[in-house]
């Protein structure tokens, strides 16, 4: 072997290994239990001093509290041998403030614009995904009740109840991002909290098309599709923008239409792109275990509504077969999102979904009605760097067997990574759509670079 040759082989080793980093866990930062036992021994003096005198209002209250907080945190480390450093009383006055004001040792992550999501998993683990990966912070709740309280603090600003009846939370707060929380006896090693932030909900297909999501050539087929009435089904793993997808091609509808969007917790947005949407939210039962009001009785509803379009944010449930009929009669052009990796998956878990309507069909007449109802299905993808695309666009139909089969006319060829994480690949046209003649009986006409360039 040369020397050249070896060389070439020693810069490809090093390269898979840069690769192979991506998917170490990153080192913990340095936990600092001064912090820690100042904290804690600070913080009943500091509720023991507010107590009787309330939270300070006004424009300077911030400061003014973290000032008293200060002094607080000071008087109480002259007790500790080593004395604590002034930038340790300075960080514990102010995560004392964040107790009280805000949520605590998180707030400086739900500040910072490059974390996405925030998981506690009990008081002495928590993880936050920046820029696409998951990392283990130093940061800790004092012990497991400073983290239950500070998730009842969190819904109790979202007019929401938990506690040992009822010990589950899921809501959405004020910036939009949700939170969903687990306390014991159901969650066994502590308390359990998730925030994914909100992130930059794209209003147009064009800000698609900048975030790489997609190509023009498949933004003009996608929009196609919504003004020609397709039922459009989006699917894709958890966090892979199928909901930043579905308000995007909702934006899509022609401004005269009526539409509906129904959802668990409300996300979609039309409020930029339509005058006349009516938005439908879902309701928990009381602690009575009264006054549900689940996704199915809304899409029900919504049948009566003299809707358009009915836009459901996400179908997982009796709901499924409901939005099959509203597709098949009277409301084409509705959209949903369903979780799933393929088309196939996406398919069997409409039918495995909807067949707990319990309405006595058999799932070979269930499996017919899918397809029948879904006209285009957009698969999403979530890679290593955090960013999401369209990895397939294809139409269900079936055969003249009676067997489905997937048009595809759009995918995403995943190649690999670069060295700093970024994923390579193209998008390519495959073949034809299938409704073309639909379009042009619409008065819709693609671009040849939306037919493969074809004219």
């Amino acid at each position: 072997m040369s020397d050249h040759e070896e060389e070439l082989d020693l810069e490809e080793v090093e390269r898979r290994l840069r690769l192979l980093e991506r998917s170490i866990p990153a080192r913990r930062a340095q936990y600092s239990s001064v912090r820690a036992h100042l904290e804690e021994a600070a913080f009943p003096k500091f509720v023991s001093w507010l107590a009787p005198r309330g939270i300070p209002t006004g424009p300077d209250s911030r400061r003014k509290l973290e000032d008293d907080a200060r002094v607080i945190v000071l008087e109480v480390s002259r007790r500790f041998d080593p004395r604590p450093a002034p930038s340790d009383v300075e960080h514990v006055a102010r995560v004392l403030v964040l107790d009280v004001l805000g949520t605590g040792p998180l707030q400086q992550f739900l500040d910072d614009p490059t974390v996405s999501e925030i998981m506690v998993n009990g008081p002495e683990e928590i993880r936050i995904e920046k820029n696409g990966r998951i990392e283990l912070t130093a940061v800790r709740f004092r012990d497991r009740a400073h983290l239950q309280h500070m998730i009842k603090k969190i819904a109790e600003r979202l007019d929401r109840r938990i506690d040992f009846q009822t010990p589950t939370l899921d809501g959405r707060m004020p910036d939009g991002s949700r939170v969903h929380a687990i306390l014991p006896p159901i969650a066994l090693d502590g308390p359990v909290l998730t925030i994914r932030k909100y992130g930059k909900m794209f209003d147009t297909i064009e800000d698609l098309i900048q975030a790489g999501s997609l190509r023009p050539e498949m933004a003009f087929y996608l929009g196609a599709c919504v003004k020609a009435r397709c039922n459009i089904a989006i699917g894709g793993p958890s966090a892979s923008g199928k909901t930043t997808t579905l308000n995007v091609l909702a934006s899509q509808v022609p401004g005269h239409e009526r539409i509906v969007t129904i959802e668990e917790l409300a996300e979609l947005d039309l409020s930029r792109s339509h005058a006349h949407v009516v938005r439908l939210q879902a309701r928990t039962d009381n602690t009575e275990g009264r006054g549900e009001v689940s996704i199915r009785d809304l899409v029900r509803e919504a049948l009566h509504m003299r809707a358009d379009r009915v836009i459901v944010g996400e179908a997982r449930g009796a709901e499924m077969l409901d939005v099959l009929q509203a597709m098949r009669c009277g409301h084409d052009g509705s959209m949903t999102t369903i979780h799933a990796t393929s088309p196939h998956d996406l398919l069997e878990r409409a039918v495995t979904i909807a067949l707990f309507g319990n309405v006595g069909l058999s799932e070979g007449s269930l499996r017919r009605q899918v397809v029948d109802s879904i006209d285009v299905a957009v698969l999403l993808g979530r890679f290593a760097d955090g960013s999401r695309k369209i990895v397939r666009i294809c139409e269900p139909h079936r055969d003249e067997k009676g067997e489905t089969v997937f048009n595809d006319v759009f995918v995403f060829d995943h190649t690999g990574y670069t060295d700093d994480g970024k994923p390579t690949g193209a998008f390519r046209f495959v073949r034809p759509t299938r409704h073309l003649e639909r379009f042009k009986r619409m008065g819709i006409h693609l671009p040849a670079e939306a037919m493969g360039g074809i004219k």
